[in-house]
């Protein structure tokens, strides 16, 4: 058995997320992957038994990946209204610049590929905990209202979608957004 390359196993979800972007889930292709990836069909199945697995390592991947992102420059020692702030920032900055990110995950939840099974909640506890767990530190300190995390987090998101969405469409990038004034309506929302 060959030993697999976690840098070639990029360049396949990065080339997939590409051709996603581009003909949607279910015009992924494995053979075309894996000429796009310049790598051979039977590689790609080394690392993937079959799409659906490709599709679903795929969505684990750039949960990783992105919530990374939202998390750069979290210092603890700033106050949570800050922390907030900052993620809240970052994931619209990460929304504007990777739209296919967002493409791939609307697509994804919306598809016959998406399922919840034992291992993708585990790893979406591990990679979302941090989200929530601020959320619910607000909640303690009486600082943010006191309804369901997961619901706020899905608000949040969705109203940042939106205006990601917007900017992509005006062209109008990061630099061009009132980022106060929609921090201010996020933070409305959420404060008890």
């Amino acid at each position: 058995m060959r030993i697999k390359d976690e840098s070639k196993e990029s360049i396949i979800f990065e080339t997939a997320l590409l051709m996603i972007s581009k003909t949607g889930l279910s015009g992924l292709k494995m053979s075309q992957l894996a000429k796009e990836a310049n790598i051979a069909t039977g590689t790609v199945y080394i690392y993937f038994k079959d799409k659906d697995e490709l599709i679903r390592k795929l969505y684990l991947y750039l949960l990783k990946k992105t919530t990374l992102d939202y998390s750069k420059g979290l210092d603890e020692n700033v106050p949570l209204k800050l922390k907030i702030k900052i993620l809240t920032f970052n994931y619209l900055a990460e929304s504007i610049l990777h739209p296919e990110y967002g493409a791939f995950f609307e697509q994804y939840f919306r598809s016959p590929f998406f399922v919840e099974n034992e291992m993708i909640k585990n790893e979406e506890n591990t990679v979302l905990g941090p989200i929530y767990e601020l959320v619910i530190e607000g909640q303690k300190q009486a600082i943010i209202k006191n309804i369901n995390p997961e619901l706020l987090v899905s608000l949040v998101c969705g109203m940042l979608n939106e205006v990601a969405k917007e900017s992509i469409y005006t062209q109008s990038g990061i630099e061009k957004i009132d980022w106060e004034s929609i921090f201010t309506v996020i933070w409305d929302g959420i404060k008890s």
